[in-house]
């Protein structure tokens, strides 16, 4: 969704006459500090967002890391049980 030319011209007109032509630079710097206040929380909360992602990721990672862990100790469990018993045969 984006405004074109046009609309911007529509906008401007009509701020023109609804606050006048003496307030209308207040009026002007006022949207422009709201514009990049909430273009900065945007950017916060992207950035928060993506942290989370990756956050996430890690945590996925380590799971599945965590798990491989366990089965290759399940199999050396069985490997020792099993020499313990070829111990025993000798």
């Amino acid at each position: 969704m984006s405004i074109g030319f046009g609309e911007i011209i529509m906008i401007l007109c009509v701020a023109f006459f609804v606050v006048g032509p003496k307030d209308m630079p207040k009026v002007a710097r006022a949207l422009a500090r709201g514009v990049k206040k909430l273009r900065n929380m945007m950017k916060s909360i992207t950035e928060e967002f993506e942290e989370e992602i990756d956050i996430e990721d890690t945590r996925k990672t380590l799971s599945s890391a965590n798990e491989e862990y366990k089965r290759v100790q399940e199999q050396v469990n069985k490997l020792n049980n099993v020499k313990d018993v070829v111990d025993l045969v000798k």
